[in-house]
């Protein structure tokens, strides 16, 4: 299953004169994935709502890869150079495998 290896970042934010400002994230999980484009009726719902640079990482799941699932929004995920944001997760295998839906950061 292991073909390439992401960085998941957690984004990390802290309340300065009442305003929230966010602060350097912090390498939250490293692993290895499999990674692979979204095809059929996913691609075309991805398309509808302007989701271009659609990305698919299959990870294992674990404890940490939950907590990710739990708060998508406050992690995102490097891969070759580049940022990606998360935006939805699905479970294959039995839960033993988790396919991670992201979206290129412009």
């Amino acid at each position: 299953m292991a073909d390439e290896r992401i960085k998941i970042y957690r984004r990390q934010q802290e309340i300065e004169n009442g305003r929230s400002t966010e602060k350097e994230p912090i390498l939250f999980y490293s692993c290895w994935c499999k990674v692979s484009k979204l095809y059929g009726a996913e691609l075309y719902k991805a398309l509808e709502i302007r989701l271009n640079n659609t990305v698919v990482f299959e990870v294992r799941n674990c404890k940490k890869i939950q907590e990710i699932t739990e708060d998508l929004k406050a992690h995102y995920i490097e891969y070759c150079g580049r940022k990606y944001e998360l935006y939805a997760f699905d479970y294959k295998d039995d839960k033993r495998t988790v396919q991670l839906k992201v979206n290129m950061i412009t």
